[in-house]
């Protein structure tokens, strides 16, 4: 499988393109359907990953990914009631590099018959981290014309993937090994724990180093 963004094209935009939107570029309706057309493109995997034949052998996780598709969901209802309320409109015939950073990987684990969870988790963790950086410039965005109902909105939406992610990475050890062990690969018993203290670690120390 192909990592996330190998085959990019370098000149595509992450956001709605088009003739129109440098004209645009400090119009929050348009800020926020691009935020709504990011999560609509989330949203497609994480489709695919619910209906996976093998999630039930993975009871966590399959929980995970159905906290992820339900909190999805939510944020494009409430992006859809945004923009309408600012008398904006979804971007028609998104060209963006989204559909390629989140779409071409999702589709090739669907092929793969090893590590699918994981390797879905992993691209999970990946789309929300973009989904939080855009939120984070929504809400900057937001505060700085004024518009305090979409800063609100932007905060809350990151927290929400905040946490998501966080739960993200203290799954992936232990799936990780399960999928191993399924595969009838010798793995150590219980060192789903101690890999979950020193990843936790890694991100402690880098925490301190950064205030």
């Amino acid at each position: 499988m192909n990592d996330l963004g190998t085959n990019q094209d370098q000149s595509m935009r992450y956001d709605s393109g088009g003739a129109d939107a440098a004209n645009e570029r400090h119009s929050i309706p348009t800020y926020v359907s691009d935020m709504l057309a990011l999560e609509q493109h989330i949203a497609q995997p994480l489709k695919r990953q619910l209906s996976m034949a093998d999630g039930e052998r993975y009871g966590a996780a399959s929980e995970l990914i159905s906290q992820l598709h339900a909190a999805n969901a939510v944020h494009v209802a409430a992006l859809e009631q945004c923009l309408a309320r600012l008398g904006g409109h979804e971007a028609a015939g998104v060209k963006s590099a989204w559909s390629t950073f989140l779409g071409a990987s999702a589709a090739a684990i669907d092929s793969l018959r090893k590590t699918r969870i994981s390797k879905s988790l992993r691209d999970d963790y990946t789309a929300l981290n973009l989904a939080a950086i855009s939120y984070t410039m929504l809400h900057a965005t937001a505060v700085g014309l004024g518009e305090a109902d979409v800063a609100a909105l932007a905060v809350e939406h990151l927290a929400n993937y905040a946490r998501l992610v966080m739960q993200i990475a203290q799954a992936i050890p232990e799936v990780v090994l399960q999928e191993l062990a399924d595969d009838g690969e010798p793995v150590a018993t219980g060192a789903a724990e101690a890999i979950r203290q020193q990843t936790n670690a890694v991100w402690k120390s880098q925490a301190d180093v950064t205030h």
